[in-house]
């Protein structure tokens, strides 16, 4: 072949080196492929019969509760995101916020408004029917600042200028509507999360009955 190379030769050279870049994009870029599955999911399957899985409507609930989260975190009390988050997302919050209180922490943070809202998991988080126990893992773009002050008053984390920060947030649906299971500041990628049974066909989703429908009320 006078040192030409033939067609197999290429399919054969570049088919393992394709291979090798396709495993390690999905690995670099798990969140970023994970976010553009659940994105679809939400979008084309759910939120057309579901409103509250719609991305934009979840776009909208999370700028409504954003302020009460960050609020929440600068007073160092969830006491007032009652109409927000779940008791077990309010009681670890309040152990976090006692322990930092002992240590004599200060956050004088303060909040300017959500830059985006990145979904990156959906998955059951318990035994449903859905829309209930449906979990939505949520990576939220803040413009704030975050400053923590020690017991003298120094700083010992954050900045005074504002940044980008950015929190991981769990939704989880109580069958009509979201509430805010759990909060943690990002300092990475979403951590690996384990396999997940696929969620339920639409067929099988169920909202509860609200108050008179099962004794066949009218209004």
């Amino acid at each position: 072949m006078n040192g030409e190379r033939g067609f197999w030769y290429w399919v054969a050279f570049w088919t393992p080196a394709v291979a090798l870049l396709f495993f390690f994009g999905r690995r670099l870029f798990r969140e970023q492929w994970g976010e553009l599955r659940t994105l679809r999911l939400l979008m084309n399957r759910i939120g057309p019969y579901y409103p509250d899985f719609d991305p934009p409507n979840l776009n909208t609930w999370v700028a409504r509760c954003a302020p009460h989260v960050f609020h929440g975190w600068r007073v160092r009390s969830f006491a007032g995101l009652a109409d927000f988050a779940t008791p077990a997302c309010v009681a670890a919050a309040e152990t976090v916020f006692e322990a930092q209180r002992r240590a004599g922490q200060v956050f004088v943070g303060r909040f300017e408004k959500v830059l985006k809202t990145h979904f990156l998991d959906v998955r059951m988080g318990g035994p449903g029917p859905a829309p209930a126990d449906v979990e939505l893992r949520l990576r939220i773009e803040i413009k704030g600042t975050d400053e923590v002050h020690g017991p003298g008053g120094e700083r010992v984390a954050g900045t005074e200028a504002l940044s980008q920060l950015q929190q991981f947030w769990t939704l989880r649906h109580d069958g009509r509507q979201w509430r805010l299971a759990a909060v943690t500041w990002a300092k990475g990628d979403l951590p690996p999360l384990p396999p997940a049974a696929p969620l339920p066909g639409l067929l099988d989703w169920k909202r509860p009955a609200v108050a008179g429908e099962e004794r066949g009320e009218t209004t």
